[in-house]
């Protein structure tokens, strides 16, 4: 039986992490294995676990390509029902289609949460082809930090820089689309 894909989309500060422990408790509560893992260009809050805004944690893998799973020695990919996949704009598309494609079909169950957009509101191209392939899909709305209404864009505070620049408070915001401008 083939795995399923869930994927959990929005701006920075929505609660996509968040989101993504609340899936692991459960499952954890289910008595299911659970791999977790996270690109190696996430280390704003340490290598080791995935953190939300909010300082909530749990331990992870780190990896620069999904594809080192196959061939970690403390991993097998195999023993667990669900991998969930945290920040996943950060991996090559190819690679985390693959990676996926191959799991779902070994009947592993697959969640990730990443980033729809950057800042400039340019889609995410791995984001965008795992919520086409997605079986359960949910666009996360963050709270506009002008306004207080939903947001569904990420604003870039200084507009400097490449197009991906890992950061957190004081370099992004959750803004609307009224408070938010490509940057």
């Amino acid at each position: 039986m083939r795995g399923t894909l869930k994927v959990y989309t929005g701006p920075m500060y929505a609660g996509k992490t968040t989101k993504v422990l609340q899936d692991v408790l459960w499952l954890n509560h289910q008595k299911k294995k659970v791999l977790i893992v996270k690109p190696a260009i996430d280390n704003r809050y340490g290598d080791a676990s995935i953190v939300t805004h909010n300082q909530l944690s749990y331990p992870c893998v780190t990896v620069s390509s999904l594809a080192q799973i196959w061939n970690m020695s403390n991993v097998s990919y195999k023993e667990y029902d669900t991998i969930c996949i945290d920040e996943a704009q950060f991996i090559d598309d190819t690679d985390a289609m693959t990676f996926v494609e191959h799991v779902l079909s070994e009947g592993i169950n697959v969640i990730a949460s990443g980033l729809d957009q950057d800042s400039r509101g340019v889609p995410f191209e791995t984001t965008s082809k795992l919520m086409a392939l997605a079986d359960d899909l949910e666009k996360i709305k963050g709270i506009c930090g002008v306004c207080g209404k939903e947001a569904t864009k990420t604003y870039r505070i200084n507009a400097t820089g490449d197009r991906i620049q890992v950061g957190s408070e004081g370099m992004y915001d959750s803004r609307c689309l009224e408070h938010w401008e490509s940057r």
